[in-house]
């Protein structure tokens, strides 16, 4: 179906004109097949990293092919019979997310078939582009579909993956920074791997919060500080707006420098909100700086004294303001 006729790698374009049709209908076969192996899944992105010309199995698509595939070929198929899927388009690197979805969202004939749309991190922060993508279209879910260490921000000469609580606090900071943009949900790459950051048959080996040795598991930091947002934000929460005054932020969010999962003392506290169905407010609050911060945490006439020490990543869970 590739006009390169590799399974490796991707030229533009990617799908031979004759082939999107099948490639549609592959596509809706393999959700029946997770669905009858009691599997069902509730969304599915158009492509990965649809501009990235990889060295594993990709297809690329160009911003204007990306739309038209789904608008003639996948959102027709899936509406009939996968319409309970959603569809999210993009998923990308994260500051190429308006021109995507604009270009998906401007034909009504498109739109009609987008969920969402998914982005990566690996690009950097570019909370900004989220945030504008969520004004521009309040209504799309926005997900951070991909995120992970690759080898190349490991130590210099590790050749095995190792706890390193600087990722977890980079995880930590850029699900904030998504979720205070607009963002609905953040999805880990990798759920387990092997020491050696594998198996992949690319060697672009990565970290992930769990790995194994084949014998025992092993919970890297990532694991800890992804825990403080999947168990405490409980599903059916809402976000809600927070704002941190006085901290010291001489960091700019969106910032085309800043690396993807990087987190500095720079950056002062870092806060995100959200309201539980049990109406109960949990606000996680993040401090990557190297010295104590002590902090005033405030909602409406009640406040609370409070100490984000170095390093840390904290829970607060308030009662339900109403009823107390």
């Amino acid at each position: 179906m590739k006009r390169s006729g590799e399974r490796m790698g991707s030229s533009s374009p990617c799908l031979r004109d004759d082939a999107r049709g099948t490639w549609a209908r592959y596509l809706s076969m393999w959700l029946a097949a997770y669905e009858t192996s009691g599997v069902p899944l509730w969304g599915l992105t158009v492509q990965n990293e649809p501009t990235n010309h990889a060295g594993w199995e990709a297809c690329v698509m160009t911003r204007e092919e990306h739309p038209a595939f789904l608008r003639d070929f996948l959102g027709p198929i899936l509406k009939a019979q996968h319409p309970e899927v959603a569809v999210f388009v993009c998923d990308d690197q994260k500051h190429l997310l308006p021109e995507f979805v604009e270009t998906a969202m401007q034909d009504p004939n498109t739109a009609q078939y987008v969920s969402g749309a998914a982005f990566h991190w690996y690009s950097g922060d570019y909370f900004d582009r989220v945030n504008q993508t969520h004004q521009r279209y309040p209504g799309l879910m926005l997900i951070a579909s991909e995120a992970t260490y690759e080898k190349r921000r490991w130590h210099p000469g590790a050749q095995e993956t190792y706890p390193d609580w600087s990722f977890g606090e980079g995880y930590a900071h850029d699900i904030i920074g998504d979720l205070n943009a607009g963002a609905v949900g953040w999805i880990d790459w990798n759920l387990l791997l092997n020491k050696a950051g594998g198996p992949n048959h690319v060697g672009n080996v990565c970290d992930a919060a769990v790995v194994t040795d084949s014998h025992a598991l092993e919970m890297h930091p990532q694991y800890y500080y992804i825990g403080h947002f999947s168990k405490f934000f409980t599903p059916g929460s809402k976000h809600v707006q927070s704002t941190i005054e006085g901290a010291k932020a001489k960091y700019k969010p969106g910032s085309p420098s800043a690396a993807y999962g990087s987190c500095t003392g720079e950056r002062g506290l870092e806060s995100t909100a959200v309201v539980r169905p049990d109406r109960q407010i949990a606000v996680v609050i993040l401090n990557c700086a190297a010295e104590d911060i002590p902090f005033v945490l405030r909602l409406g006439a009640s406040a609370v004294q409070l100490l984000a020490s170095s390093h840390s990543v904290q829970t607060v869970l308030i009662p339900d303001p109403v009823s107390s």
